[in-house]
């Protein structure tokens, strides 16, 4: 058995500081080996993972850095990308014959970070507090004010939002194996208060948090606006104020949204911000029909699917939580629906969910 590598989050630290001193530009990426899947577990894996950070290795001033759980930093010089994206193809490469339900896409396994302006962020949430550290933290109590949440969209404004992104498949569960339908594309909101505001609870106030929300659109547009080498190649879903639809920032998404994927992105709208305006709602839904978009309600409970019209509201998709009571009576939700096919289930257990769900008339099933 070999010794383990000796761990250089000192070294790493140290490069952090003199890098936002000096005022260099750099780039930093952070390999979460231990968030490979199981299938993927083996040394053997983990040496293609790493392998696949060879191009960062390679580039220009790259320094390299051993941390603890077999995690590797890499920082280079060069923000044009491209050696970035060589690594996340070889990354795609690699988890291409996952199972559905191992899917992980290849930015949950990096963490990219953009020096200096990000080295505070790198130090604090990934070095300082190892990853897992918060797993079964009390919930923060302390209800944020309209001027913290000003500062946190002011900071939000110049970070990089790909660090809070998250991706967790959709699966067809007709057949008798899981079967990818879109990947749904959000940011974890809780991360970002963890990082930016511990101890506060920032969807506490739902107005500010929703103020907050159409600020997040916007940044997550432009995160995919197809110009960066971490744009989705397949149907996917973005999470979404009705608002935002209308924006200049949607415009810019729309425009250079490939031919490839016109009619294969859905839009993953709040029930209440549907109910909230049910004109601008019905404005938005028209304008994304006509090009191509597809529509998904996401209806908090069950509850809620009684007192809304959805078949007034021409959607595509209602995306419900499994509740015990619908678990233990599932022709309750079959008469909500105007077709069984249109809901997309979450909070089935991985295992089982699938199969409850197919002999049950449902055909979609979101995973973790």
């Amino acid at each position: 058995m070999q010794p383990s590598a000796p761990d250089q989050t000192a070294s790493l630290r140290d490069l952090l500081r003199r890098t936002t001193l000096a005022g260099a530009q750099r780039r930093a990426v952070l390999l979460h080996v231990d968030q490979l899947p199981p299938s993927l577990a083996k040394p053997h894996h983990q040496r293609l993972a790493r392998a696949a950070l060879n191009s960062l290795a390679q580039a220009d001033r790259a320094q390299q850095f051993e941390l603890s759980r077999g995690r590797l930093a890499i920082v280079w010089r060069n923000r044009e990308g491209h050696e970035l994206g060589r690594a996340m193809a070889a990354l795609d490469h690699l988890l291409a014959d996952l199972p559905p339900e191992q899917a992980v896409p290849p930015g949950q396994l990096v963490s990219v970070f953009d020096l200096p302006e990000q080295a505070p962020w790198l130090l604090d949430e990934l070095i300082e507090r190892p990853h897992g550290e918060q797993d079964g933290a009390p919930e923060p109590t302390r209800t944020p004010d309209a001027t913290l949440m000003a500062r946190l969209e002011q900071a939000l404004a110049q970070a990089d939002l790909s660090r809070f992104m998250r991706w967790r498949p959709v699966l067809h569960v007709t057949g008798p194996t899981p079967t990818p339908a879109w990947e749904e594309r959000y940011v974890a909101a809780r991360d970002i208060g963890a990082s930016l505001c511990p101890g506060y609870r920032i969807k506490a106030d739902r107005w500010l948090f929703h103020r907050l929300t159409r600020s997040l659109d916007r940044r997550m547009l432009a995160l995919h606006s197809f110009a960066q080498g971490n744009s989705p190649t397949g149907p996917f879903a973005l999470n979404l104020n009705v608002a935002s639809i209308l924006s200049p920032e949607f415009l810019r998404f729309d425009a250079a949204l490939p031919g490839t994927l016109r009619g294969k992105v859905t839009l993953n709208l709040q029930a209440i911000d549907i109910l909230a305006d049910p004109a601008s709602f019905t404005f938005a839904r028209n304008f994304a029909r006509t090009r191509g978009y597809r529509l998904l309600l996401r209806a908090p409970s069950p509850a809620l699917l009684s007192v809304f019209d959805l078949a007034a509201a021409e959607l595509d998709y209602v995306q419900v939580p499994v509740t015990a009571a619908l678990q233990a009576d599932p022709a309750s939700l079959r008469k909500l629906l105007p077709r069984p096919t249109m809901a997309v289930l979450t909070g089935l257990d991985p295992d089982s969910g699938p199969a409850w769900a197919r002999a049950n008339g449902f055909s979609l099933v979101r995973g973790k």
